[in-house]
């Protein structure tokens, strides 16, 4: 796991436009990524590296976000995720169900920079 001053946050997330800008972003804050364009690399990621945070897009090739969720949690792992959708809305329950699944918190894309960053400040804060 990194360190309280450099958390290494896992970016899952096939769009690599969007991909790029959460590295940048998250690189201009002080923090380490790994990037993972589906959910096979990402469990990958995982097992190798012991991420602090995963961003976690729910609609992905191959394994999505729920499965990749699923996985984790049945390894007995925790970790936490932020998941990402631009198909999240009020009382749709693929966010319930990323929640279900541990996902700490979801965030509806787009979303601007701030957000996102406050909630990435947020979930890697000490208990």
């Amino acid at each position: 796991m990194g360190t309280a001053n450099m958390s290494t946050i896992l970016v899952v997330e096939d769009d690599e436009q969007l991909r790029s800008w959460l590295r940048k972003l998250l690189e201009s804050k002080g923090y380490s990524v790994l990037e993972a364009g589906d959910g096979n690399k990402a469990l990958a990621w995982i097992n190798r590296e012991r991420p602090d945070l995963i961003v976690l897009d729910i609609y992905l090739p191959d394994r999505d976000g729920l499965e990749t969720l699923l996985q984790l949690r049945k390894g007995g792992q925790t970790f936490k995720v932020l998941a990402i959708s631009g198909k999240f809305d009020a009382g749709h329950s693929t966010d319930a169900l990323a929640i279900i699944l541990g996902a700490c918190e979801t965030l509806a894309k787009p979303f601007a920079a701030s957000v996102f960053l406050e909630r990435v400040e947020r979930l890697l804060k000490p208990a």
